[in-house]
């Protein structure tokens, strides 16, 4: 429920500027009486199997079919956690695991919630409280977790449901794996252009807020192993990747790189009607 609107049309630093006007959403609620803590992650794997196309976008349709099972995953999840049940979760990758499958649960539900715009909001998505491991926390919230991670690639390749952040899983993430798999999407993060922005025309590098953070210490860290002093981010950038994602950096070098806009577009697709098979196929790649 919206309690207050600041106007969400207009651009991002206007809506800033407007003193006093804050948008203020209530915290989504959950009923988990009776649920008994468990780490089983069997609902959001239905979830992400069909409700994720091969471009890791949200696909509205078939979510609302799978709206039961998304909220019984996120009833579990929001009574089993690192701070409810701790025994449950011993091992740092099963944390891990737990705040990247969580992500991805709460990224899709907030989304659904706005019925996925093409815009939506922080308040909305990144600062919308919701129940999840015995108290109320955001993926803002998330997002500080993963970034104290000792892999900073971590928090940048966290699922998530804006264009211009790292795609949705078409599975959900476990202990052994996570690890791998998060290496790996970093690198698919850095090679996709509609994702990681690089804008020819202007000479620049759009980058999030959760690399944007980082760009001082690796490019200190670059400096210090290769012994350089000049080092910019996308240099700093080019050890962690390879083929293609190199490539795409390499081409860029000499650009500026700029701070992405807060929210920005969503990862979504809409049917109006039941896609035929060869509709879902091409689709899903």
């Amino acid at each position: 429920m919206i309690v207050g609107d600041c106007k969400a049309a207009l651009p991002w630093v206007a809506v800033l500027a407007l003193a006093g006007c804050v948008e203020k959403v209530e915290p989504v609620r959950l009923d988990t009486a009776g649920v008994k803590p468990k780490l089983a992650y069997a609902d959001l794997a239905a979830v992400l199997d069909r409700g994720v196309d091969g471009n890791g976008h949200l696909d509205m349709f078939f979510l609302k079919k799978l709206a039961a099972r998304l909220d019984a995953q996120l009833k579990l999840l929001a009574v089993t956690g690192p701070t409810a049940t701790p025994g449950l979760l011993p091992a740092p990758d099963e944390r891990l695991a737990y705040w990247y499958n969580a992500r991805a649960a709460w990224a899709t539900k907030l989304a659904m919630l706005a019925n996925c715009p093409k815009e939506l909001s922080r308040e909305r998505f990144e600062a919308r409280p919701f129940p999840l491991d015995g108290r109320q926390m955001t993926l803002e919230d998330i997002d500080a977790i993963l970034s104290k991670d000792d892999d900073w690639r971590v928090v940048v390749a966290a699922p998530c449901a804006r264009l211009h952040r790292a795609r949705m899983p078409k599975a959900p993430f476990w202990a052994a794996d996570v690890r791998g798999r998060a290496a790996r999407r970093f690198e698919q993060y850095i090679d996709e252009e509609a994702r990681f922005v690089i804008d020819v025309q202007e000479r620049r590098i759009l980058v999030p807020a959760v690399l944007w953070q980082f760009r001082g210490r690796l490019i200190d860290e670059h400096n210090r192993t290769y012994g350089t002093a000049g080092a910019t981010l996308i240099t700093a950038l080019l050890p962690y990747v390879g083929g293609s994602p190199a490539r795409r950096l390499q081409n860029a070098i000499g650009y500026r790189p700029v701070l992405d806009s807060p929210g920005g577009p969503m990862a979504c697709q809409k049917h109006y009607e039941e896609p035929d098979d060869q509709q879902v196929q091409a689709e899903r790649g």
